[in-house]
């Protein structure tokens, strides 16, 4: 579906000879152009740092090997929704609860990360200075947001879930 859409504005494009219409393609006054390039540079840069610290700190590799990853998504959405809580249900494996969490905790690095894609989006967008970008930058802008305060949320509730748990925070 997506794939035909994209050949859809392939086609369309080419039958149009190319020319961009006003939606897409603005000129950008001097403060935004400045403004734009500033905002991809610091967005990079945070986005680009984020990654590299939780490489180096071992957060990617722990999350890549971790057991939760052979699980089905319907389990590991009840571990989840358990550390969400604070409860653990009869006959759960406390060994997978306290690794829900903790993952819940070392996931506060995804927040680094979105940041860093938004401000280099809203860079974008300063440097398009066109109509489209900026509703697209809005829109990211919004599910960014979203994103950065549900994952904190988590990691604060991951947190509280292993210090309400004690015997399961030992990993």
């Amino acid at each position: 579906m997506l794939f035909s859409g994209a050949l859809g504005a392939l086609g369309v494009g080419i039958a149009k000879g190319g020319t961009d219409t006003a939606a897409f393609d603005g000129d950008p006054p001097r403060w935004a152009s400045v403004l734009g390039v500033v905002l991809v540079l610091v967005g990079l840069s945070i986005g680009i740092g984020a990654v590299v610290w939780s490489v180096r700190s071992g957060r990617h590799r722990a999350a890549r090997q971790s057991p939760l990853l052979t699980l089905s998504w319907s389990h590991r959405r009840r571990l989840g929704r358990q550390v969400r809580r604070g409860t653990q249900e009869a006959g759960e494996d406390p060994a997978l609860l306290g690794e829900t969490a903790r993952q819940f905790a070392g996931l506060r690095w995804s927040a680094g990360l979105t940041t860093g894609l938004v401000v280099l989006s809203l860079g974008q967008a300063l440097l398009r200075f066109a109509p489209f970008w900026a509703v697209l930058s809005a829109v990211l802008t919004v599910a960014g947001t979203v994103g950065v305060v549900l994952v904190l949320r988590d990691a604060r509730r991951g947190e509280a879930f292993l210090r309400d748990h004690p015997d399961l925070a030992a990993g």
